[in-house]
């Protein structure tokens, strides 16, 4: 299934990330995912139907069902470099 990242405070996709994930259901446990250009990433459909989460500094987000073509809310924090980008993710180069 694909699920779309989004910042929470800019709204705007969240590109070439890697995020790092919480499941909650028959299958708890915490994985990553590689969000693609458009700031969309494939999740295995075993999760279908189980609780999502992006984990910042290990703590997680706001949870939402893992469905196809659902939309992740993924906090922002600003880099000590300057740049913006994710707590807890690296952008793929």
């Amino acid at each position: 299934m694909k699920i779309q990242t989004i910042d929470n405070k800019t709204n705007k996709p969240l590109l070439n990330s890697k995020i790092q994930l919480q499941v909650r259901g028959k299958d708890s446990g915490y994985l990553s995912a590689t969000s693609d250009g458009s700031g969309s990433f494939q999740l295995d459909d075993k999760y279908s139907g189980q609780q999502i989460t992006s984990v910042i500094n290990g703590t997680p987000g706001e949870w939402i069902a893992a469905t196809d073509n659902a939309t992740l809310k993924v906090n922002y924090t600003q880099a000590t470099t300057g740049s913006k980008q994710p707590a807890g993710t690296t952008h793929n180069k």
